[in-house]
């Protein structure tokens, strides 16, 4: 099954969305792991199913938006380091 957007050129306000998109999460990330480094652990009570789609999703979607911001095109394939 091929990606619907299979390589195609991005104009460049969705390229600036993107790269706004990475500053956020890498600012989001760094803050998380400043925050680890200052109390020594991280407690979840309790994880909802949201919470743990997120947790997954994150990734892909920070690497997806990062191949944009970067190339200024979409990737090719579904996994974007393709």
């Amino acid at each position: 099954m091929e990606a619907p957007w299979n390589g195609e050129k991005v104009n460049m306000f969705m390229r600036c969305l993107a790269i706004i998109f990475v500053i956020c999460a890498l600012v989001a990330f760094s803050g998380l792991l400043f925050s680890l480094l200052e109390e020594g652990e991280i407690i979840f009570d309790s994880i909802e199913l949201r919470t743990v789609i997120g947790m997954v999703s994150a990734p892909y979607f920070f690497l997806l938006f990062l191949k944009v911001a970067v190339t200024g095109h979409a990737p090719k394939s579904w996994i974007p380091w393709q």
